[in-house]
C-alpha cells in the first residue's frame, strides 16, 4: 500500500511512498485522523518523501488534497511536510496558505528530525 499511517510518540506519520491516488492519500488521512488512537487535535507529519510522481501531479490535485486536510479544523493541531527534494518542496509550499487561512499551524521541513522537533513544540 502506498500511503501509510502510524503513531509515533504522540505524532501521525502519513507516510506516502510510490505510486498514489489523491483518493488515496485521503482515505488513509481521515480514517487515521479518526482512529480512537489519534491524540485530537493531531500533530500531523505528512511524509512525501518517497511519492514517485509528484511533480507531475496537476496543481489543482495537490491543492485539493490540502484543502482536505487543511477542513479537517479542530481535529487538525499542526501539519509538518517532509518534502525534502527541491520540486516537492515549492509543490507543498503553496499548500501553506490553506492552512494558514484556517490558523492551522504549518511548514515544509527537508528532514526528519526537525519536522518532528517542531510537532512537539
Amino acid at each position: 500500500m502506498p500511503v501509510h499511517s502510524a503513531q509515533k510518540d504522540g505524532i501521525l506519520v502519513i507516510t506516502v511512498d510510490g505510486d498514489y491516488t489523491s483518493s488515496e492519500l485521503r482515505r488513509v488521512g481521515a480514517a487515521a485522523v479518526a482512529h480512537p488512537d489519534t491524540r485530537v487535535p493531531a500533530r500531523i507529519l505528512l511524509d512525501v518523501s518517497g511519492a514517485a510522481g509528484l511533480k507531475n501531479r496537476p496543481r489543482a490535485e495537490l491543492m485539493e488534497t490540502a484543502d482536505f486536510f487543511a477542513s479537517m479544523g479542530e481535529a487538525l493541531g499542526a501539519m509538518a511536510v517532509l518534502a525534502p527534494d527541491d520540486a516537492s518542496h515549492g509543490l507543498m509550499r503553496m499548500g501553506l496558505a490553506m492552512y494558514a487561512a484556517r490558523g492551522i499551524p504549518a511548514e515544509i521541513f527537508r528532514n526528519r528530525p526537525e519536522a518532528v522537533e517542531w510537532l512537539k513544540t
